[in-house]
């Protein structure tokens, strides 16, 4: 029997990274972007845009822009026919920032505002006219949407900083907008919002952008025990690269991709809403139905809740990708939307520290946490690279070796370079394991139990995803680090000298 050859290269992050990623709004999860070159990332930290190299774990991430705002979205465009990449995000005052990067990835400009109206929930760069012909405009266009109920166009001179940005249009709605999509050639708007409707309207004119609606959809309902008036809503859209599809996803926990030639859906996935609730069962008392109390944390989340979606991968074999709430992200075939593969996002704890050694011992100096750790990531891909050896939540899970001797000295060496490890419980009798912990590490003093070790529900924030520019590999963050997967028939990685080329 043929089996579709898996959607990536391989369950396991090519890369991983711990660091800060902040949330800005509870519901809106848009917060990672890769602008340029594998592996180099901007995301959101505290009240900046930060760049992370994550093929350089030793580096620590580098400010681009540090604003007067708690960026919720953000946003990137190559400017056409230059190197430069213009960089936008948006803040729950109406804020928004504009950068133009030049190709060493600094600074040529910079630029802040308020616009009238309430939270910007998400931002859309495009370079196309939004005419009826699929030609470049002259400047960058943005497109805001808001909790005003409306959509509103700008154009972005580019050439100097910009002492103002002029509104060219404006689409209102009955609902309060979350996200908008514009198909490749620049003609359909897609957006989404406090409401189960989809909304398709048609872009029209020049220097003044026009709309008129084309259809509105709903969306199918959702087998959801804990189903609520607050509940629905959708935050976040895309279309195909062909602009044949597009995808909705909802916080009920669905994301339902359409053909642009019928108002049915062509498939719809449901996320478990089973998952994270009380061990009694499917109860509703860890959930509230009003969202300000998540994020006044006076109650958890649905976990299960449909965040972000996008489209991306290798010319001929795109990939849908589409993260929950907490913790899951689904990756789909998206020329038969039947193949399906569901990742983990790692947890990031801490790295371990040195005990100090006696004075005597060593003349040398202790290393630093992000060399540490960085050490740590290369012999955790190595072995597992190496020897299939799986790593649960950065733990080695290493098989039995036979040898109760050997195995204590496996961990030992393993320990001195700060990497935490087990021995495979459902292969080990109780003595043995019993064993295995019977001399303490001497070297480095064990961590302790993880959150995730205490509570095995525990869920990881999401923060966002994208795929870099040439759909080689995803990109996901949750708010205590980064993890890369490489799509199946990204480049080779071989080894070279005692370590995987990058």
């Amino acid at each position: 029997m043929a089996r579709d050859p898996p959607l990536l290269a391989s369950p396991t992050p090519t890369l991983r990274s711990t660091t800060t990623v902040t949330i800005g709004h509870v519901q809106l999860r848009d917060v990672i972007i890769c602008p340029g070159e594998r592996g180099v990332v901007n995301y959101v930290q505290s009240r900046s845009i930060v760049e992370h190299n994550l093929l350089e774990p030793e580096k620590p991430p580098r400010t681009l822009a540090d604003l007067a705002f708690l960026p919720n979205t953000l946003a990137s465009l190559p400017v056409p026919d230059t190197d430069h990449t213009l960089l936008a995000a948006g803040g729950q005052d109406a804020e928004i920032h504009l950068s133009l990067l030049t190709a060493d990835n600094k600074s040529a400009w910079q630029f802040n505002t308020h616009l009238e109206g309430s939270i910007n929930n998400s931002i859309l760069l495009t370079s196309l006219s939004l005419t009826d012909s699929n030609e470049s405009s002259v400047e960058p266009r943005m497109a805001v949407n808001n909790n005003d109920r409306v959509v509103m166009f700008f154009d972005v001179p580019i050439r100097a900083r910009p002492s103002t940005i002029s509104q060219v249009g404006a689409v209102r709605f009955h609902d309060p907008v979350n996200h908008s999509s514009i198909s490749p050639d620049g003609r359909t708007l897609l957006s989404v919002g406090d409401s189960s409707k989809v909304f398709l309207h048609r872009l029209t004119g020049g220097a003044r952008i026009t709309s008129t609606p084309i259809a509105t959809l709903t969306l199918p309902p959702t087998p959801n025990p804990f189903s609520s008036h607050a509940l629905v809503a959708s935050f976040s859209s895309a279309f195909s690269a062909d602009g044949s599809k597009y995808a909705v996803a909802s916080q009920e926990g669905s994301v339902a991709v359409w053909d642009v030639r019928s108002t049915r859906p062509l498939k719809v996935f449901y996320t478990d809403k089973t998952r994270g609730c009380s061990r009694g069962g499917p109860g509703t008392t860890w959930l509230s139905e009003d969202p300000q109390e998540w994020s006044q944390h006076k109650s958890r989340g649905p976990g299960w809740s449909a965040r972000n979606v996008k489209f991306g991968g290798r010319p001929g074999r795109e990939l849908m990708m589409f993260t929950e709430h907490t913790s899951l992200i689904h990756v789909i075939d998206a020329r038969t939307f039947e193949t399906e593969e569901i990742l983990h996002m790692p947890a990031f704890p801490a790295p371990p520290q040195p005990r100090p050694r006696p004075a005597a011992a060593t003349t040398q100096s202790t290393p630093s946490p992000s060399a540490t750790a960085a050490a740590t990531a290369r012999i955790v891909r190595t072995l597992e690279d190496t020897f299939r050896i799986t790593a649960a939540d950065d733990v080695l899970v290493i098989p039995p070796l036979g040898d109760r001797a050997v195995e204590r000295e496996v961990r030992r060496v393993l320990g001195q370079h700060g990497v935490s490890s087990r021995f495979r419980i459902d292969e080990v009798d109780e003595e043995a394991e019993m064993d295995i912990d019977e001399e303490p590490l001497e070297c480095v003093t064990p961590p302790p139990p993880s959150r995730e070790e205490l509570d095995p529900d525990a869920e990881h924030n999401l923060a966002g995803a994208c795929f870099d520019p040439s759909g080689a590999f995803i990109y996901v963050a949750s708010d205590t680090g980064v993890a890369e997967w490489g799509v199946r028939g990204a480049e080779k990685r071989w080894w070279v000298d005692g370590a995987w080329e990058r």
